[in-house]
């Protein structure tokens, strides 16, 4: 609950609109906010990766109704503190530029840099699961990361904010987004994939979901470090009808669709002020935004609730019905912080011009007798008399892959005896954070693949205060958490043979496959053949068994993942078959010769899978058995059903022959003689 007179009253300014471009629009637009009574604005100070403000590292807004010199945000800031106005400043975060219009005039734009048509590492873009690029940059892509943290958090160095607001900040909804090869590349060597993510893939979705988590974090983490009083709030979606329990918003197209778990972020306490935009008509859906102020009112958990309200798409009535619902308390006794509105320049219904019907000024009025009274800015206790304090930082490593920084656990806990502990991993730019913990002195240390790479010094968190932890390392202190394959049972192998790689942390722990078809994944480890994740019957920290795929290549690569963590290639020559007799079995006049090494079959079978008795695939090279001087075709050479890799030649003996030495010739090769 708010204390007695305090209540945020916002607005939200866009850049779509004038209000700020201007020092007499930014003057009349502080009138108009006294005049109905609010005390706080967000204002869009980003829009398409450029800016409305001077101390920026990226270029001034291309905008007719802008002038590039003039500093919006210094002269809002001025004018709006000394009227008691609280300043947001709000940021557009992934969308780069709309695909429907003409590129930016500007050459020193992002997007001629790292929009779609740069190569390589250098396209930060999404890229849709049919291959369409987008129009905003990739969450999953590290460089992204690295670069919208400063673009957001600088602006907190030069002016004096009083919040800062994230909008877009989530994956686009117009298509599913996430396959940037960037991404894909992280992805597939943190969860143990292979190849394109599959859209339906719970892992996929859940890696996307920590990218922007991850992201929300470290801003919240870096703005609190540069200015504790900061004020962290987003722009959420609430799209649809209101969840009714925690496990309906898992299916909300905030968690499903655009991958942005904010209910999650309040529950971390990596926003200060959560901000779901309520947009519904009230006079087909107001039930939504009933059912949604009683979910949020109920779960703020240790940060608060500022609901959002669309004016724009309401009467004048409407809104204020829907005003006062989102500042009432709920059946519960919770309340929010007060009410946003969107927007400050469309405050009712529009017309076919996109202008609103009513002038804006009778909103203002009618805002301002509702509210009656002025009202102060709500305290944050959290801000005001802080209990608690947080944890930041980030590994670096000289030399070696980028990915040697990805994914490492990080584990923190009371230096003093006292039984606390917690753990994270770091992110795709080596940054990590712990929010909310007890003042304590810290111990921290650093692990990959189970192995302890580095312990820091124990380190004071105060309450109230970032306490920065940065990690060094050379790539050469990873080498004993890395997988390291040293040879194979076989110098050159075919396809669907089995080959064992004997090394050291190979994998994590001792497994075996349970069933066919055979796991590509065992031991929490995986093992790429050409890129493609290998069968595997045993994974084990000094040995490895997996089957080869039916694939004809130049010659077998292959190389060991773990912790995301991933080995030097070793190679083993490739043969077109590699023919060993196992057993033989004799019916009559049938003689079955199981064997392996016949090389690729004539079907799609994946390796690791069991054939079906009624479908066997045939080998592709020709196969011939050869008994003292006799050389006969097979009635059938091909796999055997059910196991994986396992051959069988079916003969009819000629008449004359009751015995002898049995070879197979596949192809040009020769196998091992048996007797029968």
């Amino acid at each position: 609950m708010c204390a007695h007179g305090e209540q945020y009253r916002a607005y939200w300014l866009d850049a779509f609109h004038d209000g700020y471009k201007s020092p007499a629009h930014v003057d009349q637009m502080i009138e108009d906010v006294i005049r109905s009574k609010a005390n706080a604005i967000f204002v869009q100070m980003r829009r398409r990766a450029d800016s409305y403000y001077v101390k920026s590292l990226e270029v001034p807004a291309q905008d007719a109704t802008y002038s590039r010199s003039f500093d919006a945000l210094q002269y809002i800031v001025e004018r709006a503190h000394a009227r008691g106005i609280e300043v947001h400043a709000w940021f557009i975060v992934y969308p780069l530029w709309p695909t429907t219009i003409a590129p930016p005039l500007d050459p020193d734009h992002l997007w001629h840099k790292h929009g779609p048509r740069a190569q390589g590492d250098d396209m930060w873009m999404s890229i849709s699961s049919t291959g369409a690029i987008g129009g905003g940059l990739d969450p999953g892509h590290t460089a992204v990361q690295r670069y919208l943290a400063e673009v957001i958090t600088d602006p907190i160095r030069h002016y004096d904010i009083d919040g800062v607001h994230l909008d877009y900040i989530r994956y686009s909804e117009d298509a599913n987004y996430g396959w940037n090869p960037r991404s894909i590349e992280r992805f597939s060597r943190l969860e143990l994939r292979d190849g394109r993510p599959l859209a339906n893939d719970p892992a996929w979705s859940d890696f996307r979901r920590r990218q922007v988590t991850e992201f929300v974090r470290q801003i919240y983490l870096r703005s609190l470090a540069l200015k504790p009083s900061i004020k962290v709030s987003a722009a959420l979606i609430s799209w649809g009808n209101g969840p009714g329990s925690d496990s309906a918003f898992r299916a909300t197209d905030a968690y499903a669709r655009v991958f942005q778990d904010w209910r999650s972020w309040i529950e971390e306490g990596i926003l200060d002020i959560a901000m779901p935009m309520h947009y519904f008509r009230d006079s087909s859906n107001a039930s939504f935004l009933d059912r949604w102020l009683e979910f949020v009112r109920d779960r703020q958990f240790k940060r608060r609730y500022l609901p959002g309200l669309a004016i724009y798409l309401n009467p004048i009535a409407d809104s204020i019905s829907q005003i006062r619902r989102a500042i009432t308390s709920g059946s519960f006794g919770s309340s929010g912080l007060g009410v946003s509105l969107y927007s400050y320049a469309s405050t009712n219904t529009l017309n076919a011009a996109g202008l609103p019907i009513v002038p804006n000024s009778e909103f203002y009025q009618q805002a301002a007798d509702l509210f009656g009274e002025d009202a102060k800015i709500p305290e944050l206790e959290w801000k005001k008399n802080p209990a608690t304090g947080h944890i930041m930082g980030w590994l670096s490593v000289d030399g070696g892959p980028e990915w040697l920084a990805d994914g490492a656990a990080i584990h923190i806990a009371s230096d003093t005896a006292k039984d606390f502990a917690r753990s994270t991993n770091t992110s795709g730019a080596g940054f990590f954070g712990f929010v909310d913990l007890p003042p304590d002195r810290y111990r921290l240390r650093m692990e990959r693949g189970g192995v302890t790479l580095l312990e820091a010094t124990p380190r004071d968190v105060r309450a109230g205060a970032v306490t920065q932890f940065d990690l060094g390392l050379k790539a050469e202190d990873f080498a004993n958490a890395l997988p390291r394959p040293a040879r194979t049972d076989l110098v050159s192998a075919a396809p669907g043979d089995f080959l064992t790689i004997y090394g050291s942390r190979l994998a994590l722990l001792e497994s075996y496959a349970p069933e066919v078809p055979l796991p590509v994944r065992l031991g929490g480890a995986q093992v790429l053949v050409n890129g493609i994740a290998a069968p595997l019957l045993s994974m084990a920290p000094g040995q490895v068994r997996i089957q080869l795929p039916y694939a004809r290549v130049e010659r077998w690569e292959i190389q060991v993942r773990h912790s995301g963590l991933e080995s030097e290639n070793i190679q083993v020559d490739w043969l077109a078959a590699h023919p060993v007799i196992v057993s033989l079995n004799q019916n009559g006049r049938l003689l079955e010769i199981q064997a392996t090494g016949l090389g690729l079959i004539r079907s799609d079978l994946p390796a690791g899978s069991g054939a079906d008795p009624n479908d066997l695939p045939s080998v592709e090279l020709p196969a011939r058995v050869l008994i003292g001087n006799h050389e006969i075709e097979p009635v059938f050479a091909g796999l055997m059903a059910y196991q994986p890799g396992r051959y069988q030649v079916i003969l009819q003996l000629p008449e004359g022959i009751a015995g002898g030495t049995v070879r197979l010739r596949v192809g040009d090769a020769l196998s091992n003689a048996m007797e029968f």
